[in-house]
């Protein structure tokens, strides 16, 4: 009896690879024994998209970045950024080849806004101040905003994916605080162990503590509400142990801005409870800024008398939030954010170029603002603030995009919490907690470069996009 010519073709693959082998040994070329494995995880990448996504979700916080000296705004990140790459080509070569560009997910108002600050970006790479930069920036963009964005909000139409993406995007959190705190304890839990311990993941704490602060608000949300996300007692009861110890985890980084971002996100969930409108949040927000402009000068008078500086101590730490006299990071933040300013002064319509002021703020320091940390060439970080890296790198338009962008976040986000019910509720309430963090975080801190941000950003948008589609279907059904 013949073969069949499945058989035949398992066998011609085998001797293909013995010869490929050989032939790797004898020209001392043994890389090309990954080809097998490379060629696997090519195959299950273009054929079975979902799993890839949810092997990106555990792989992500553990992945491992190799940094461009040249280019330090630009990253890659081991083995999750090759992959992302090979889903945005597939996603984006599949959606001209349907011609059907004009699916629900990306006519929603969010996803509207996302593209018009992704389209701005496009606009002032071309006038870049250094072009190069700019346009590796705004590719590694729209891998992110194509595959974690727009492809995840169509598959997280089915809430059971969105829990599975979630499940695994924590567990594989957990993984990198358990190795983090193990080697945290080798310092006896101390600040200075607490900057570097989670390495080689992740590059400091700051960006540590602002990726596992977006599990935080979802574990607390699991726990208490679990049990209209069809989950049982025990896993509520486990979803709770692990939040106390996110909390702590949190905490041990001895990251401020993650604090109060835990803190704040706290508190728009007692909002949600006690039913407080959006619009009176944003009149008491809009009373608070003219109160704090117009005492601006006794307020810099009182914030001069704080002398605490980040130390071990926890409650001192956080009492260093408002020391702008001697503190160094405080005192270098305002240097960047005046650095900013300047640059958005020379520049004031197109900006510098996205990813560009790393590179240029430095010429714009002014002696008496610079620090202990600071340098002439100003080559040690960007803005610290995702709000004044836009104004600055793509001018005032920039900003108003992308401020019009997480305004309307919260939109959505208060929107889904008035009009939802059951699971969609919870899942959107879980995912606009989370992406609190981040806004929040963001006022300080800039990393959305980075895949350990990246990701749970606009996979939590693509959450909130996800459930807005589905309910503004409802609502069309309902009416015819």
């Amino acid at each position: 009896m013949g073969l069949s010519l499945d058989i035949k073709r398992l066998y011609a693959l085998a001797g293909l690879f013995f010869i490929c082998c050989l032939a790797a040994v004898y020209f001392d070329l043994l890389v090309l024994l990954a080809a097998p494995a490379v060629l696997a995880l090519l195959w299950l990448t273009i054929t079975k998209p979902k799993l890839t996504l949810y092997f990106l979700a555990c792989a992500t916080p553990l992945s491992v970045h190799l940094i461009d000296e040249r280019v330090s705004t630009i990253n890659i990140s081991l083995p999750t950024e090759p992959l992302i790459i090979l889903l945005f080509i597939g996603v984006v070569f599949k959606a001209f080849s349907a011609r059907k560009l004009l699916i629900p997910e990306v006519t929603t108002m969010l996803s509207l806004l996302v593209l018009a600050d992704f389209s701005w970006l496009v606009i002032t790479a071309i006038t870049s101040s250094i072009p190069v930069v700019s346009v590796k920036y705004v590719l590694m963009k729209s891998w992110y905003i194509v595959v974690f964005y727009f492809l995840l909000s169509r598959y997280f139409q089915n809430h059971s994916m969105i829990k599975k993406y979630l499940w695994c995007l924590i567990i594989s959190v957990i993984v990198l605080t358990l190795y983090t705190l193990y080697h945290h304890a080798a310092g006896g839990f101390s600040r200075e162990y607490a900057y570097t311990a989670m390495r080689p993941f992740l590059p400091d704490h700051g960006m540590y503590a602002a990726c596992i602060s977006f599990i935080v608000p979802i574990l607390f949300v699991f726990a208490l509400h679990g049990n209209s996300l069809g989950y049982g007692k025990i896993v509520r009861i486990v979803c709770a142990l692990l939040f106390v110890y996110m909390v702590l985890a949190v905490a041990l980084s001895f990251t401020r801005a993650s604090w109060l971002s835990l803190a704040i996100s706290l508190l728009f969930y007692i909002l949600f409870l006690v039913n407080v409108r959006l619009k009176h949040i944003l009149m008491i927000g809009a009373l608070a800024v003219t109160v704090i402009f117009v005492n601006r000068d006794s307020l810099l008078v009182y914030l001069s008398r704080n002398k605490k500086e980040s130390d071990d101590n926890i409650e001192n730490h956080l009492q260093s939030v408002s020391n702008v006299t001697s503190d160094p990071s405080n005192l270098e933040r305002l240097n960047r954010w005046s650095s900013a300013m300047r640059l958005w002064e020379e520049k004031p319509l197109m900006g510098w170029g996205p990813g560009t002021y790393t590179f240029q703020y430095g010429q714009f320091q002014l002696p008496h603002e610079m620090t202990i940390i600071s340098t002439n060439a100003g080559t040690l970080g960007g803005v610290h603030s995702e709000y004044l890296r836009p104004l600055a790198e793509s001018g005032i338009f920039g900003l108003i995009l992308y401020i019009a962008f997480v305004l309307y976040t919260f939109v959505l986000g208060f929107k889904h919490q008035r009009v939802l019910e059951g699971s969609s509720k919870y899942l959107s309430l879980a995912a606009f907690l989370g992406l609190i963090t981040y806004f929040t975080h963001g006022v300080i801190n800039n990393y959305t470069e980075f895949d350990k941000i990246a990701v749970p950003l606009y996979s939590f948008l693509a959450i909130l996009t996800a459930i807005e589609v589905a309910y503004q279907h409802d609502q069309k059904d309902s009416k015819e």
